[in-house]
């Protein structure tokens, strides 16, 4: 079965499943290790614009934002019902990100808008085709320069 450009696998597979997403995966990795880790390699800077890839439940938008304020962080999600999830983290740690509904395959930004793009237990939800057409995206959404930080 070839999947659509406009589908996505829900967080845990199931929508119903997407309240017990952030408690699972914390008790099932090393979540914050990984993500701590990944955000030391970006180097995010001030004044960088950063863009978390299937971002979620906003775990680590909101990591990136409150370790480095004064970076413009961006999330974007396919699913509705994660980034509602994200919304509530930001206003419990009274900080702003833009969460954005899209699809990695077609990005919602400007050519050489994004200084890093990072993301997280994502990738494995693509589609062989998909993480190409992602992947694509990213360097099309990238500053000359910017990086892209994966960690699946």
């Amino acid at each position: 079965m070839k999947t659509s450009s406009n589908s996505y696998i829900p967080a845990l597979g199931y929508r119903w499943l997407t309240r017990f997403y952030d408690p699972v995966v914390r008790v099932t990795t090393r979540e914050a290790t990984f993500k701590e880790a990944l955000l030391r390699q970006a180097s995010i800077q001030d004044g960088h614009r950063v863009l978390d890839l299937g971002c979620g439940t906003g775990t680590l938008a909101v990591l990136a934002k409150c370790a480095h304020r004064g970076a413009e962080v961006f999330g974007l999600d396919a699913d509705a019902e994660a980034l509602n999830c994200a919304r509530t983290k930001l206003e419990a740690a009274g900080i702003e990100v833009q969460l954005d509904q899209g699809l990695a395959s077609a990005l919602p930004y400007a050519g050489d808008s994004f200084d890093r793009a990072l993301s997280s237990l994502f990738f494995h939800h693509l589609p062989y085709e998909l993480k190409l057409e992602a992947m694509r995206e990213v360097l099309r959404v990238l500053r000359p320069g910017g990086e892209f930080h994966i960690a699946d």
